[in-house]
């Protein structure tokens, strides 16, 4: 991730606004461990600072849907979030945004860590059908879907067309999600 360093600033305008959390995102390729840790661990450092600030940190470490090394990227990944998440004090709560990982219910254990709130799933530019498909068979992670959300929407469509896609589009990942 780039340096914020105004994140203090932030934070404190966005919890006077009650907001609830923040996300930082960073992608990873490869299966470098040592690439994976610092991610991790980056994740969780700017994650403290948002703890601080009182508000609940989006840990993102997004994994790459096309790295040709995901599932063991997936395997270092897991491995080092549920390290840092231990050494999180037991008043302290995150949540996790995972790419839909390669083997089905891979990150149940984190979804019951007692210091995660929710684990969601990104889309990673999955289609609509294929991270519904993987989202369902990955029990207690729920959508958080953007692109596969929008998939089929047009600024051409009338508001009624619009309308009736995205419906069908949010009742489809709804499904998905309570598995």
């Amino acid at each position: 991730m780039k340096p914020m360093p105004d994140l203090d600033s932030l934070l404190s305008r966005a919890n006077a606004h009650g907001v609830f959390g923040t996300k930082m995102r960073s992608v990873i390729k490869l299966a470098n461990p040592s690439g994976v840790d610092a991610v991790v661990h980056q994740q969780f450092e700017v994650g403290r600072q948002i703890l601080g600030a009182g508000l609940v940190p989006i840990i993102e470490p997004e994994v790459d849907i096309n790295s040709p090394q995901k599932a063991d990227a997936e395997e270092l990944l897991k491995a080092g979030l549920t390290a840092e998440l231990d050494r999180l004090g037991a008043d302290q709560h995150v949540m996790l945004k995972l790419t839909l990982p390669e083997r089905d219910g891979f990150y149940t254990e984190l979804a019951q860590h007692p210091r995660v709130l929710r684990v969601v799933a990104l889309s990673g530019g999955y289609t609509r059908d294929d991270a519904n498909a993987r989202l369902a068979r990955n029990h207690g992670v729920v959508a958080s879907f953007s692109r596969a959300l929008t998939q089929g929407l047009t600024a051409q469509q009338s508001e009624a067309e619009f309308d009736a896609a995205l419906d069908a589009s949010i009742a489809s990942i709804y499904a998905a999600s309570v598995t």
